[in-house]
């Protein structure tokens, strides 16, 4: 009786641990990847389907005060996308001095971009939701070029 239940038990544990998505710090790196796709392909839904719908953020070149909310996100990609596509079909973001990290269903992604206009700085906070990364906070800055 104890070797059956002791089968049973591993076989019931083996089961749920194989149906549990683990959150790691590779799915994260996708996720932001992912993201920049959108983002370099001027794809608002794209977009759209990488941020929770309680996110906020702070874009200082859009608006000053911190944005909450799916929506008023969007919104200001949106008008990004649009004014974009007025001269090209799509960007090329690449990300410099990433660094990505994992903090249990919590997810951290900072880089640099260089540019003729400067350096820009972001980070993005991402959390495990429903089986997917998703960005719950992002954060630009940038720095204009010294004179």
């Amino acid at each position: 009786m104890t070797r059956r239940l002791s089968l049973f038990l591993c076989a019931f544990l083996a089961i749920g641990c194989a149906s549990t998505p683990r959150a790691d710090a590779g799915s994260v790196r996708a996720a932001l990847d992912g993201f920049l796709a959108a983002l370099n392909a001027l794809d608002v839904d794209g977009i759209a389907s990488y941020l929770a719908d309680d996110v906020t953020a702070f874009v200082p070149s859009a608006q000053a005060p911190r944005v909450d909310g799916k929506a008023a996100l969007v919104e200001i990609f949106h008008a990004y996308c649009e004014k974009a596509r007025k001269t090209t079909a799509s960007t090329s973001i690449v990300p410099e001095n990433l660094r990505v990290n994992q903090y249990g269903e919590s997810g951290l992604a900072t880089f640099e971009v260089r540019s003729s206009a400067g350096l820009a700085r972001r980070s993005f906070v991402f959390r495990y939701r429903d089986g997917r990364w998703l960005i719950t906070h992002f954060h630009a800055s940038s720095l204009a070029p010294p004179v």
